[in-house]
């Protein structure tokens, strides 16, 4: 039944993201936008006051990873929305289910035409977003709203259609003056969609005969890790994950822990006589740019294959959303015999790595981090060589672990998105290099002032490493690499933050301090082969 309101428009909208399960919003109060913040009260989401309105999405985007669910990020018009592009952009290449709600200029008060030049003014503010934004029905996720019940409805679609699969990111503008004006008037229910249940017969038929199956998992796949470990277990088929499905099927003997970049797990995957594709997009950074040995029978199961079908060209693709009807049913299948020891190859990969100069000091620090963090913390990894090792190399314990910025790549994601997860009370350790972290120092603030267990690990090589290598490898010279850093303990104090300088051998030792502070190392590792410039090795 609908419900009936007397509060103001954003009022109604927090209600809604509140039945919706949303308890976290995160924003920067604005002159167009504080009509969320007059609207703060019990049984309506808290809104984690951010420092710049980029790090209110970034921390939208790493809650959204950390939970599966829906993540609100908040903001004032013009160059508050605009300042959301980048983290927008990284959340919606990653499928992540993050909304932005964005307050946009006075509707009382704009002429017909266009532009008059109100405060923040700017025509078609949505535009900025409809690029990225999730694509449903042909149209993009990204609406600029004119009237209350336009804004209502809009949120109520939202809700549901960033969540639903393939999950993504959208846009909602709602005029300034709509926001703080009184909302009386009917909220209605939004209606559950049922999932048809699909025909895997054509998949069947291509698998039938098959003896060296594999299973490619990758983050549209993460719901259905139950179906995935029992399909798994009946094929003996290895599990081959992206970099966003780390951790899924942790405990299943037949899940590869290393990526698809290591010989030893490429050479696996040449031996597969078929391959499974599931939730995966098979993009360039998680592929080699496609250079990886696929099997000659795949069979693609996706909500969306859009993506995926310009990336391979599958025997079968099943469009579905409904992965545990599809998981099952392939469950008729012939049990097959074990044909490949996948966790004495991992042993072997890991043997390997702690060895070979090029990896041992990396996978050093993995391990202090795979061994001293909590297995229900969270881990943030940033666009750095540190990053890189531990988002692609450290072992997950569970799915949902992890949140490593390889949907757009973007340098600077691991201070802020790790909020996400920490203002839900979560463990959280940040993993950044020097140059990234830069990108959102003021966000030490938000830690303190909304007490976040909150752990900020830096390594320090002075600058952009991975850039500095990517120069090394093609002979060019060392230019606009190598930063001025500040003095990481002064600066941890002047925030009242805990500080710490480590070492890789020590690391586990800081890192089972429960003081919220920063932990600094200062090396230079050398880039794992998950990185582009290693490729060809």
């Amino acid at each position: 039944m609908p419900e009936h309101s007397t509060t103001t428009l954003a009022g109604a909208i927090l209600d809604l993201l509140w039945r919706a399960g949303v308890k976290e919003c995160f924003g920067i109060p604005g002159v167009h936008n504080l009509a969320f913040w007059n609207a703060l009260d019990t049984n309506r989401p808290r809104i984690v006051g951010v420092r710049h309105e980029q790090s209110s999405v970034y921390a939208a985007d790493g809650l959204a990873r950390s939970t599966g669910k829906l993540a609100v990020a908040l903001t004032t018009t013009g160059p508050g929305a605009a300042n959301t592009l980048g983290a927008f952009g990284e959340a919606a290449s990653s499928g992540s289910p993050v909304l932005v709600i964005s307050s946009e200029a006075p509707i009382g008060k704009r002429h017909k035409d266009g532009s008059r030049g109100l405060l923040h003014e700017m025509n078609d503010q949505s535009a900025l977003f409809t690029p990225l934004a999730k694509i449903r029905n042909g149209k993009a996720m990204s609406v600029s709203v004119t009237d209350a019940k336009s804004a209502i409805a809009a949120v109520i679609d939202f809700i549901s259609g960033l969540t639903n699969a393939p999950s993504g990111s959208g846009y909602i503008g709602i005029p300034a003056d709509l926001l703080g004006a009184n909302f009386d008037g009917e909220i209605p229910t939004a209606s559950k969609i049922e999932l048809a249940i699909p025909d895997l017969a054509p998949a069947i038929k291509e698998l039938s005969g098959k003896s060296q199956i594999g299973i490619w998992v990758g983050g549209g796949g993460l719901a259905a890790e139950l179906e995935i470990g029992i399909l798994a277990t009946h094929l003996s088929a290895p599990i081959f994950t992206s970099f966003a499905a780390r951790g899924v099927c942790a405990s299943n003997p037949l899940t590869l822990q290393a990526p698809i970049h290591e010989p030893e797990i490429s050479n696996l995957m040449a031996e597969c006589e078929a391959l499974i594709v599931i939730g995966s997009q098979l993009d360039g950074m998680n592929t080699k740019n496609w250079n990886i040995p696929f099997p000659k029978s795949i069979v693609l199961i996706d909500a969306d294959p859009t993506v995926v079908l310009r990336n391979i060209s599958p025997q079968v693709v099943i469009q579905t959303a409904n992965l545990s009807s599809a998981l099952t049913q392939l469950g008729q299948l012939k049990a097959l015999s074990k044909w490949a020891d996948v966790t004495a190859l991992n042993q072997k990969v890991r043997s390997r790595l702690v060895t070979e100069e090029k990896s041992a000091r990396g996978i050093a620090l993995v391990a202090a981090i795979e061994d001293n963090w909590p297995k229900d913390g969270a881990i943030v990894c940033d666009m750095a060589v540190v990053g890189y090792w531990t988002g692609v190399y450290a072992i997950q314990p569970r799915p949902r672990r992890l949140s490593y910025p390889v949907g757009w790549g973007t340098l600077g994601f691991g201070l802020p998105a790790a909020i996400g997860p920490a203002a839900t009370g979560i463990k959280t350790l940040a993993v950044c290099g020097d140059g990234g972290v830069a990108f959102a120092l003021g966000e030490l603030a938000t830690i303190v002032q909304e007490k976040l267990p909150y752990t900020l690990l830096i390594v320090d090589d002075g600058g952009y490493g991975m850039l500095r290598y990517d120069q090394q490898v093609a002979a060019h010279p060392e230019r606009g690499v190598d930063l001025f850093s500040p003095n990481w303990e002064l600066l941890a104090a002047s925030f009242g933050l805990a500080f710490t300088e480590s070492t890789i051998e020590k690391l586990g030792d800081a890192l089972q301090q429960d003081t919220p502070g920063i932990i600094l190392i200062k090396e230079t590792l050398y880039p794992p082969k998950s990185t582009s410039p290693r490729w060809s090795e």
